[in-house]
């Protein structure tokens, strides 16, 4: 094998690595009663990368990643990092499904107002959502069920995206560092003189 079908070969296979498909998906589970979320992320469905509990506070949100190590995130600070979290064009939903349980047993009408209105409103949205992309899963079920106390929301959520998507958002989270950095230095700079 000569050395000009080692370079096609070699930019072959980097291309198929760098747009072949990878699945992140997030499975949720809502306790509304008792203010808790268990979480969890996997890689192609199967590989865990992590997942915990998240608890809301009076002054923010606790992410339990495991018994002893948490992330605590005030309410005044999630203004200033949602750019961090933005989610570029080369992410792309690809399944959304989410269900809700509610007890008709102490306020049976206010439970059956919620779980129409959220029947409605998954039935116009995702329609609307899916119009130009026919690929995507969307489903939407509520149960209405015996029991006093009950109020749980479950989502499972999987995105795909490729390795070129995760390059650039990577290049823009670091273009974005250098900038601010040096913008830091320049302000410094002006103050001293």
């Amino acid at each position: 094998m000569g050395m000009e079908n080692v370079f096609v070969y070699g930019a072959f296979f980097g291309t198929l690595v760098l747009f072949f498909p990878i699945f992140l998906s997030l499975d949720a589970y809502t306790d509304l009663t008792k203010n808790k979320t268990f979480f969890s992320v996997h890689l192609f469905k199967f590989i865990k990368i992590f997942g915990g509990y998240i608890l809301l506070h009076s002054e923010g949100i606790a992410i339990h990643l495991t018994k002893k190590k948490a992330i605590f995130i005030r309410y005044e600070d999630m203004q200033n990092e949602q750019k961090k979290f933005e989610i570029t064009a080369g992410f792309q939903l690809f399944t959304l499904r989410t269900s809700l349980e509610l007890s008709i047993e102490k306020y049976p009408l206010a439970a059956f107002y919620t779980a129409a209105l959220a029947q409605v409103l998954s039935q116009i949205i995702y329609p609307l959502v899916s119009y130009r992309k026919e690929f995507m899963n969307l489903k939407n079920g509520t149960l209405l069920t015996q029991g006093e106390g009950i109020a749980k929301a479950t989502v499972h959520l999987v995105t795909v995206f490729n390795q070129l998507t995760i390059g650039m958002a990577l290049s823009k989270i670091i273009l974005e560092a250098i900038i601010n950095l040096w913008q830091k230095k320049k302000n410094t700079k002006q103050l001293k003189t």
